[in-house]
């Protein structure tokens, strides 16, 4: 009988009592030659994340679409002065009424009875009146039909605060469908040219987001004050020409490039 390790004496004195206990091998004695070793309790650190590859390019590209404004829009003011709150209110009541009672019977204008207002107003020597009023606006896509009857409301006391022209909800609809798939076709071709200018490729486009959608540019809501003047006292109908609107709208992305050598390689994760 042959042993690999030598026996001490106390191992030979209990081999010759019957009885032998063999220890394993500690973990020391199991590791490969030239590694750290580590107690049984702590775990190997993780492996270094690995770092990423490509440049990241956030960039900005935009599309427009154009047509005439086909919506008038006029703001009306009614008001009434009287010594008392209630006389005016009674005042301003019957001209408002008077004057929806001919909107409702046109069916081409749409209109909506607005702010509701009463006050106390002073003048000169301390004198002092009550004051109601009430805005009004109209809108509608017939051009004619609607300044003739703003001209009527006008007879009946009211006064022209603002004109503007606007498009309608499906024709802006349809501008901004038009400008964002314009914009979209942009995408890829404006990255592709930033990324050669930087003498890179492109691998891939990431968070693309649709914003801006909007006219630009708008019309004043309001005209300026000598030419509001001009309109409350008009004795002839008012005149308005519509003009073209431009709907704008914005990508923002954000591409991945890297190196021309490396294009068809996929970066690490």
């Amino acid at each position: 009988m042959s042993l690999r390790h030598p026996l001490t004496a106390l191992s030979l004195a209990t081999f010759a009592a019957g009885s032998l206990l063999v220890t394993p091998l500690s973990v020391a004695s199991a590791a490969p030659e030239g590694e750290a070793l580590l107690p049984p309790h702590q775990a190997p650190p993780p492996p270094p994340m690995p770092h990423p590859r490509g440049t990241e390019l956030s960039f900005t590209v935009s599309d427009e679409a154009q047509a005439t404004a086909d919506t008038l829009i006029i703001h009306l003011s009614a008001k009434a002065e009287n010594a008392t709150p209630s006389s005016a209110q009674q005042q301003l009541n019957q001209r408002v009424n008077a004057a929806m009672k001919l909107l409702n019977a046109q069916s081409a204008i749409k209109s909506t009875a607005d702010n509701y207002m009463v006050g106390e107003e002073y003048g000169p020597h301390n004198k002092h009146s009550w004051v109601a009023q009430q805005s009004l606006t109209l809108s509608s896509q017939d051009r004619e039909q609607l300044l003739a009857m703003t001209e009527k409301l006008q007879q009946l006391g009211l006064s022209i605060e603002s004109m503007q022209w606007t498009l309608n909800p499906q024709l802006r609809e349809t501008l901004e469908q038009q400008a964002r798939l314009g914009a979209l076709k942009k995408l890829r071709q404006q990255a592709e040219e930033d990324a050669a200018a930087l003498g890179l490729s492109l691998i891939r486009l990431e968070r693309v987001h649709i914003g801006g959608q909007g006219p630009i540019n708008p019309l004043e809501p309001r005209p300026p004050m000598l030419m509001m003047a001009e309109m409350r006292s008009a004795a002839t109908p008012p005149s308005s020409t519509a003009e073209v609107q431009t709907i704008r709208v914005t990508i923002h992305a954000q591409a991945l490039l890297a190196d021309k050598l490396e294009k068809n390689t996929p970066p690490t994760p």
